[in-house]
């Protein structure tokens, strides 16, 4: 696959915004949006909710991708989808420059 065929691959999924919480231990999709910048603007008005609810949030990331569910319950966590996330993690990290 080239560079070209890629980044049409890529736009084919909407972006959404994924929040992980402690208390309860959850995964939250919120979306679709047509860009990473409608989803940052729509940020504030989900964090609110869940700060509402009682949740604290421990992850925010914004991406491209077509979420299964929703919500999901740690119960219901798999370790695919963890192992994505941590992956998004390492990869944010790795694109910091340490001094």
């Amino acid at each position: 696959m080239n560079l070209t065929e890629f980044k049409q691959k890529e736009q084919l999924f909407a972006w959404w915004t994924e929040i992980i919480t402690e208390q309860p231990y959850c995964i939250y999709y919120f979306g679709p949006f047509i860009s990473q910048q409608e989803a940052q603007w729509f940020l504030p008005g989900y964090l609110e909710d869940l700060k509402q609810e009682g949740c604290q949030v421990v992850w925010i990331h914004t991406k491209q991708c077509q979420p299964k569910e929703l919500t999901i319950l740690q119960e219901k966590w798999q370790d695919s989808q963890l192992e994505e996330t941590i992956n998004d993690i390492r990869n944010l990290e790795n694109a910091f420059v340490k001094y």
